[in-house]
């Protein structure tokens, strides 16, 4: 079984190849340790000023071991999200994350 941060490096790395516009991906730590969460900053994202998150499932097949939560935003939200204008969902705090 993969440790949660490796497949979480993995789906950055992977992420980052299929959007190439992406600046920063970003892990939110989650208080259980069974999901993965990312922030993934995008250039080519439009700025909606909505944080939507996406929820995925396991795929063990695929080596991911865990559920995820990935939430995508322009660069324009994130910084709107740094200086507290765009808040993100409870217990995910920007302060805690840690670049991937």
């Amino acid at each position: 079984m993969n440790k949660l941060i490796d497949v979480a490096k993995a789906l950055a790395e992977s992420h980052r190849k299929a959007d190439r516009k992406t600046t920063d991906v970003l892990l939110s730590p989650d208080r259980t340790g069974q999901e993965i969460r990312l922030v993934e900053v995008s250039e080519a994202a439009p700025t909606t000023n909505e944080v939507i998150p996406f929820r995925f499932g396991a795929d063990p097949a695929s080596g991911v071991d865990y559920p995820s939560v990935v939430i995508l935003l322009s660069t324009q939200e994130w910084q709107d999200v740094i200086t507290g204008m765009l808040k993100l969902p409870h217990g995910w705090d920007q302060r805690n994350m840690v670049s991937l």
